[in-house]
This record gives C-alpha cells, sequence and structure tokens, in this order.
C-alpha cells in the first residue's frame, strides 16, 4: 500500500472511529454527494471524479457527482447550504460561486463563509492577460501606457456583467489607473474569437483556457497575474515583474453545509490535500492549467475572507447587482 492510501486508511479508520463515538456507524455508510454547481466539463470536473474515484477505493463508497449549474453557481451551492450537516453532502465551490456570485445576484440567500464551511482549497487558475496575435501592444507596460493615454477608447471582453473577466479587467484599470470599455459575450469561447478577430483589444483569460491559444501563436500573452511565472508560460513575467503589485486568479475548493461536524471538515481536508500532493496528481493538474493549494480548513478559511474583502466593494462601486 503507497504512502497515500496508507494516509487515506487512517483518515477512513479516525472518521470511523469519531462516527461510532457518536453512536453512530462506519463513516461513510453509505455514498458522500459532491454537488458541482457548473456544466460537466467545468475547471475542477476532473479533479474531483479523480478524488471521488480514490476515496471509494478506501471507503467503498462512492463521491457521487451532482452537477446542479446556473446562476453563476449560486443554485448549486444553495443545495449545498441546505443539506443536512452529516458528512454526505459537500460542495465544490468557486470565486465565483462563493464569493462574487452572492454579491452580484441580490436574492442569494447565503453568503460565503458565514454560511459554508471551507474544507479545503483544490486548485487556483490564474489569469493572463492576452491580445490579439497582430496587437501593436508586445508588453503589458505599452498595453497600461495606451489605455491612459486613451481613457475609455480601449475595450475588452468579458462573459457579462459582474464574471469574474469583468471584476478582474475592472480590477486591472483601476490598478493602471485608467478606463477601458466592457464587451460581453456569451461565454469565454466567444470572447476569446472576438480577440483572435480583433473585435476587442484585450482580455483577461486563464491559461486553462487560452493556453492552447498562446502556444499557437494565435492570442500574445503580456503577463500573467500570478505571485510567480507559471509552468506553463515560462516566458510570460508576472504582473508584478511590469510594476503592477497585482495578483489575480480564481480558486476551486472544497466546502460543507454550515454545522457539519468538525473532525469531518478536518479529515476531508487531511485527504483531499494529501492526494493533491501527490506527485501524479499535481502533474496533471498543472497539465489543465490549474495549480494545486491544499490547505487546512482554517488556511481556506482566511483565502475566502480575503478574496470577499477584495472582491465585493469593487462590486459595490460598479453598481452590477441584479
Amino acid at each position: 500500500m503507497n504512502r497515500r492510501n496508507l494516509i487515506a486508511a487512517s483518515i477512513a479508520s479516525m472518521l470511523a472511529a469519531h462516527v461510532h463515538a457518536q453512536g453512530g456507524n462506519h463513516y461513510p455508510a453509505r455514498p458522500v454527494t459532491l454537488i458541482f454547481p457548473f456544466p460537466p466539463g467545468s475547471p475542477g470536473d476532473a479533479e474531483v471524479r479523480d478524488l471521488g474515484n480514490s476515496m471509494q477505493k478506501v471507503t467503498g463508497h462512492p463521491l457521487v457527482i451532482d452537477y446542479r449549474p446556473g446562476a453563476s453557481g449560486t443554485i448549486g451551492t444553495q443545495l449545498a447550504q441546505r443539506a443536512a450537516p452529516d458528512g454526505y453532502t459537500l460542495l465544490y465551490g468557486s470565486t465565483t460561486s462563493i464569493v462574487t456570485g452572492p454579491a452580484v445576484i441580490m436574492k442569494t440567500p447565503y453568503s460565503g463563509t458565514a454560511d459554508l464551511e471551507p474544507i479545503t482549497g483544490i486548485g487556483r487558475i490564474d489569469g493572463v492577460l492576452i491580445v490579439p496575435a497582430n496587437s501593436k501592444y508586445r508588453s503589458a507596460q505599452e498595453l497600461a501606457d495606451a489605455l491612459k493615454a486613451n481613457p475609455g477608447k480601449l475595450n475588452y471582453g468579458t462573459i457579462g456583467p459582474g464574471s469574474m473577466s469583468h471584476l478582474i479587467g475592472e480590477l486591472y484599470l483601476r490598478t493602471v489607473g485608467a478606463t477601458g470599455t466592457p464587451v460581453a459575450y456569451k461565454g469565454t469561447p466567444q470572447a476569446v474569437q472576438a480577440l483572435i478577430a480583433g473585435e476587442i483589444d484585450f482580455l483577461s483569460d486563464s491559461v486553462a483556457s487560452s493556453g492552447g491559444l498562446i502556444d499557437a501563436g494565435k492570442v500574445r500573452a503580456l503577463a500573467v497575474a500570478s505571485n510567480k511565472r507559471l509552468i506553463q508560460l515560462p516566458n510570460v513575467p508576472t504582473l508584478k515583474e511590469t510594476g503592477l503589485d497585482l495578483v489575480l486568479g480564481v480558486w476551486l475548493g472544497l466546502f460543507a453545509p454550515k454545522g457539519t461536524p468538525r473532525p469531518l471538515l478536518d479529515q476531508w481536508a487531511m485527504y483531499a490535500s494529501d492526494y493533491a500532493r501527490d506527485a501524479d496528481v499535481r502533474s496533471k493538474m498543472l497539465a489543465r492549467g490549474i495549480e494545486p493549494i491544499p490547505s487546512t480548513p482554517q488556511e481556506f478559511g482566511r483565502q475566502v475572507a480575503a478574496d470577499e474583502a477584495q472582491w465585493r466593494p469593487l462590486i459595490k462601486s460598479l453598481n452590477i447587482q441584479t
């Protein structure tokens, strides 16, 4: 038995001891449901499927993926929030569904860590600033200079008001000290195609989405919005290297309904974190443009709170609530 299976078996044993002490049966005694509030194939889908397959080998019960897409992930998240806090319902969450979605959609009846229990981060998808392949802007500094010299005249792509592409674009502009015009598209593929066609001047996308287009020379990457250069784009500088103290991206992680017993949260975090540190798993995630970010519930909770403090005031100032 390898190290990961040994740790997983130990975790399963600890979970069983916890539930037995409360007068219950072996945990899990039946399948655990993981609500996925986005369509199949969305970022993180492959990761949670792999995690579920690994967990089933240890517990004998599957992690059932329940796809509940809609309204920026808030529909599925509401279902998780209302579920019994017994360890049999988990939630795949992202910056969009946990932080920005509730701030944009006023009737959303939950609020981040106030109504959900953070378990662990799964991965982080960093942003990349891209322009058309034939753009005259060959660096982030050249684009910033053009934005400041032409207030409001350059445009950038979004997938709608309040989307992460919109918010990241606006935060970038404010950091630069410039203004631009957002142009909304139905989805990221449409926005990227518009960029390639020269309909928009720049776009904040993810490496997971546009990495292949960058490699193929169909778009040009000016900078990545990460703390360090990305393995996938080693020759592309970070925004920090260009003089902007700005790190932008979205995280993916596990949550549970409020009130789920702490031992269950801790053990899920231990297992998922060890899983994300596995060399093979890490290699697969990086190839998909996702950086593993294993963390404790406390560490992940602080990350969620920090993002709430960053994004919600911006959303309020843009007056984009629906």
